[in-house]
């Protein structure tokens, strides 16, 4: 939750001793890891290895260049370490299980480890690095591709449980709403429905027509150069005016 692929050699996976609390220390390309647990098991070293990629992967896919800032990720052992961190330094998030914080030093990236915890580091790095990249980002749109990029890098395509839901759903008559998502503006009016749909939208701009995934470049790189005024429904509009009825054929028809 948002609150304001590299060579193998790239990643730097040796622990270190680390200092107080962080048994484990790591870096992989921008991101300095500390944990609490140690990162040595094939699922430390796999997350490890995914998340030195994943910068070159956004900067890939979206046709973007981060910054070379560092992004620092504390991994915590228990949902009790987790809060007390939090608790002297973002207090007001301490109910979420994974946060990332755009600080005027750096950014950071905390999350516990629960079941699928990689999928929160994978989720929360993504914004860290959309905010390394672009002066600001849409909430609607920073959220899809987030839900994007949180899957493992092989999957990111075809193996987000939203495909299915979001089938079952049209089956039922579901309809997008893209200008109702560009309305919201804080995170607690972003339930599962808009989520799924944000991630839908982002799915379509990558993996749809050519034409729509140039929409989605100009308007990343307007927001990089500062002009982007409007809104991305309209620029989506304008190349196709039925683009509501293209999102549902696309989803209806990928595999």
């Amino acid at each position: 939750m948002l609150l304001t692929a590299a060579a193998l050699a790239a990643v730097a996976i040796a622990p270190r001793p680390a200092a107080g609390q962080w048994v484990d220390e790591r870096t992989a390309g921008p991101f300095q890891i500390r944990s609490e647990f140690s990162l040595s098991d094939s699922e430390g070293q796999q997350l490890v290895t995914e998340i030195g990629r994943l910068q070159e992967d956004v900067e890939t896919l979206l046709a973007v260049k981060a910054s070379e800032e560092p992004i620092q990720i504390s991994l915590f052992r228990t949902a009790s370490t987790y809060r007390a961190h939090l608790e002297q330094r973002v207090p007001e998030a301490v109910s979420r299980p994974a946060l990332f914080v755009k600080g005027a030093d750096m950014a950071r990236v905390y999350v516990y480890r629960r079941r699928d915890f990689a999928t929160d580091v994978r989720h929360e790095c993504t914004h860290a690095v959309l905010h390394n990249a672009l002066p600001y980002v849409p909430l609607w749109l920073d959220e899809g591709f987030a839900e994007y990029f949180e899957v493992i890098p092989d999957r990111r395509d075809n193996g987000s449980p939203y495909l299915l839901s979001l089938r079952r759903s049209i089956l039922f008559g579901w309809k997008p709403n893209l200008p109702n998502l560009e309305s919201l503006t804080d995170l607690s009016h972003m339930g599962e429905a808009e989520y799924r749909e944000s991630w839908a939208w982002v799915h379509y701009m990558l993996h749809g027509p050519k034409e729509i995934r140039q929409v989605l470049s100009d308007y990343l790189f307007d927001i990089e150069q500062g002009n982007a005024a409007d809104r991305l429904s309209d620029r989506l509009r304008a190349v196709d005016p039925n683009i509501d009825r293209s999102l549902v054929a696309h989803l209806r028809s990928w595999r």
